[in-house]
This record gives structure tokens, sequence and C-alpha cells, in this order.
């Protein structure tokens, strides 16, 4: 397999496509104890690169864990899409956070209006890691993790806080070797194997039997903690509806910080540009239709 020196490093943001910017800040601040970090309107040069032109202008709210990481949740403003269901379309379908104690998240949230869709369980048989999943403001899914073992072992980031940092972005597809390909040989992640077993939260989306197994890979970005996973849907699923020109709801895009631009076979949408203090990015398209956005430091 060709390899490139240029290698993703780490998670810098997921954006969620929201309805509501003011109530996923107060969701995320209330119940998730993340702080508000930046918030404006959608810069035009944002909005082109992004391939989203008609996202310019629109409200944008920045949020960041309690424990002032630089790994963010982005809430932009879309327009409403009245047919759009949870984990049942390609693109990115989820954002996983680390969590203290996943059991104590569950009760914690008890009375919140993130709506539970998956209660704390192994995400294995007798695996140490347990997590739950629920659907926040924008419809973004998210995964709520724990790890009482070898936290070194598994590349699991050590959670500071009870509700802590994102550490997968998880990306759904119709063909797994075809998205593993393409992100293995442009980014030279790590291909922790591909496993097939039952996925509770996927079948109960999308109305498939208890036991349907469905293929999942994890990929291992160069900074500890900082990993993709990839799902295969069935065929039925597709494309994710969204307002025209704008990002689409639910998890819209993931950003990450790599080595360089040098090397990449990819068609960014714009070429890489001073987006951000400090960084050049710039935005593809990738093989499930999904918005990723990437970050170089400036030299």
């Amino acid at each position: 397999m060709r390899r490139h020196a240029n290698r993703l490093k780490r998670i810098t943001m997921a954006t969620i496509g929201a309805v509501d910017v003011e109530q996923a800040k107060e969701w995320y601040r209330d119940w998730l104890d993340y702080h508000l970090v930046d918030e404006g309107s959608v810069p035009e040069a944002w909005a082109l690169s992004w391939g989203a032109p008609a996202s310019a202008g629109r409200r944008y709210a920045v949020l960041g864990p309690a424990t002032g990481e630089d790994v963010f949740v982005r809430a932009v403003e879309i327009e409403r899409v009245p047919d759009f269901q949870t984990l049942t379309s390609h693109g990115w379908a989820a954002i996983e956070m680390t969590v203290a104690d996943v059991d104590v998240v569950l009760k914690k949230l008890e009375r919140s209006p993130f709506r539970v869709i998956g209660l704390p369980r192994a995400v294995t048989s007798g695996s140490p890691i347990r997590a739950m999943q629920m659907v926040g403001p924008a419809e973004e899914v998210i995964y709520l993790t724990g790890n009482t073992g070898d936290r070194l072992a598994s590349n699991h980031p050590e959670p500071q806080t009870l509700i802590d940092r994102v550490f997968i972005m998880v990306l759904a597809g119709p063909d797994i070797g075809i998205l593993k390909k393409f992100y293995l040989e442009n980014f030279k992640l790590d291909d922790q194997g591909q496993l097939s077993f039952p996925i509770q939260v996927l079948s109960d989306a999308q109305g498939l039997p208890a036991d349907h197994k469905y293929k999942l890979s994890v990929l291992v970005a160069s900074e500890r903690g900082n990993k993709l996973e990839l799902d295969e849907y069935e065929s039925q699923f597709g494309e994710r509806p969204g307002p025209p020109d704008q990002l689409p709801p639910g998890v819209a895009m993931a950003t990450f910080e790599a080595d360089s631009f040098r090397g990449l076979d990819i068609d960014f949408v714009t070429s890489p540009a001073p987006l951000y203090e400090g960084y050049v990015a710039a935005t593809f398209f990738g093989p499930a239709g999904e918005r990723t956005e990437i970050m170089v430091r400036e030299r």
C-alpha cells in the first residue's frame, strides 16, 4: 500500500448543523459542562471552503470541555430538515466523548433535554469499555464512553473531568473497504483491524434485527486518544438530506490537524488558506460524502 509522510495528528473539532445555536450552547453548557470559546457569524471564506456557501453569515458558536483542552464542538446554524433521521445516512454519524464514569453521567443527564438512545453497556462482551448514546440539540448522536481497564493499552485518553473531550469521530458509509483505503493511503493512520458485531443503537434506528451484524473498523491518529471509527451501513441507506448549499444536520463535519498537505491525493473544495489563527485549512468531500476539514499549522 502506498504510504505518505503526512498524517492525521488529532481531532480538533466536531461541527454540528443546528437549527438553534443558542439552544446548543445552553445544552452543552448546562449538562456537559462545556464552555463558550467563540461565537459570531460564519465568514464567507469558511463557508466557501466548506462547500456550503449559503452558510455564510449564519450564526455559529464554538464550545470546549471544562478542562480547557483545545478540542471543540462547533454549532453552525442551518435551516430545519424535516425528514432527517439520525444514524440512517452516510457521512459523519456520531461524536464520541471520553467520560470518567458512564453510570454517573447517565444519572447526571436523567432530567436533561438530551434523548438517551442507548443505556450504558459494554461495547463487547466482557470489555472494560462501557458506553451510552444520546441525541443532542442538533440531532447529533453523542457516544459517552468510559474505560475501567488499561486505558494505555486501548489508546483511550485519560478523562480529567466527568465529561471530557471528543476522542473518536464516527463515519458511516456503504463500503468500509473504500473508506479504509482512502484514509489509510492519504493519512498513514494505524489500522486496528476490522470487526463485525451487533450495534443496538444502529439496528434500533435502522429498523434492522437486533442480531444484525455491522462491519466496523477503527483507525488511529498519531496523538494518543484520537481515532476514526468506520461503520458500514446496508445499501438502503444513502446520502444525508440537507438544506441547499448549507451544512447538513447532525454531525456535519469533522476537523483534524495534520502534519502537512503534501502528498494528499485529494480534491479540496478550495485551496488551503489561513482560515484560523495559526492554521491553514481546507475541506474535502470523502468517499461517503462526508465533509472533512484539515488544519495544518502555519510554518
